[in-house]
């Protein structure tokens, strides 16, 4: 069964000139293989990658062994939406984490779809 949900991102979707956002937990528990998610943004220059939690409160960028990040989703997106389809890093909980590249105020929207 494929599942989608709209992840609100910082308040009402605003994310502030050169601030960082996050949105609501992803309950991903049940996700098997690949994952996707649709990434809108109405201005600026954003950064999106994914956090990892154990129990959905304390959040960690994943990396491997050596330490490399593993969490990119998208780099540099303006405005426009995107469709990305990523590996996930196994986590109960998810979170999406948005910088703003000091371009301008914007909102974004990101719906996230996971096969169960």
């Amino acid at each position: 069964m494929i599942r989608s949900k709209t992840l609100v991102v910082g308040v009402a979707g605003a994310v502030a000139q050169a601030a960082t956002a996050y949105s609501e937990t992803w309950d991903f528990v049940n996700a098997q293989g690949y994952t996707s998610v649709q990434i809108a943004s109405t201005a600026g220059s954003i950064t999106v990658t994914r956090q990892c939690s154990i129990d959905g409160t304390n959040f960690y960028d994943p990396v491997d062994i050596n330490g490399n990040a593993m969490g990119q989703v998208v780099t540099a997106m303006t405005v426009g939406t995107k469709y990305i389809t990523y590996d996930p890093v196994p986590s109960p909980y998810v979170r999406f984490k948005v910088v703003e590249a000091n371009s301008a105020s914007t909102v974004v929207t990101i719906t996230a779809v996971n096969l169960e």
